[in-house]
């Protein structure tokens, strides 16, 4: 999934997006009245802002959208939620699996192939071996 696709579904869920410069974190979400709103640091590269608006994107519709309150194993579940939406939908297994199949093994390679940051490539290899663990 392209980072315009990313926008259109936010756009076609309602969800409005807009650029800060935010100093804790690449992207956060919030909801109000019902409405999902998020915001993304407005200096972070391509790549980084591709996973962030599908992180916080996963947030907004998998139902994990938690406050600062909730004790920290609602926000470690509701994080895991959300990155499993994304990677999902950035890094589909078929896709990855032909592409590791093609030769492409290499963090830095696949990250590079499918649009993504190297750190959010670990948590997809991650996500998928737990996945086939369980």
């Amino acid at each position: 999934m392209e980072t315009t696709n990313l926008y259109n579904l936010a756009e076609q869920q309602g969800i409005s997006v807009s650029f800060f410069p935010l100093k804790e974190s690449l992207g956060l979400t919030l909801e109000s009245d019902g409405r999902f709103h998020i915001a993304l640091h407005n200096a972070c590269g391509a790549n980084a802002e591709k996973v962030v608006l599908a992180h916080e994107l996963g947030h907004c519709l998998s139902g994990g959208v938690y406050s600062l309150d909730d004790n920290s194993l609602i926000r470690v579940k509701l994080e895991k939620k959300a990155d499993s939406w994304a990677i999902e939908r950035l890094v589909p297994l078929f896709e990855l699996k032909a592409a590791i199949k093609q030769g492409d093994e290499a963090i830095s390679s696949l990250a590079e192939r499918f649009g993504v940051t190297e750190d959010f490539m670990q948590k997809v290899f991650k996500h998928y071996t737990e996945k086939v663990s369980a």
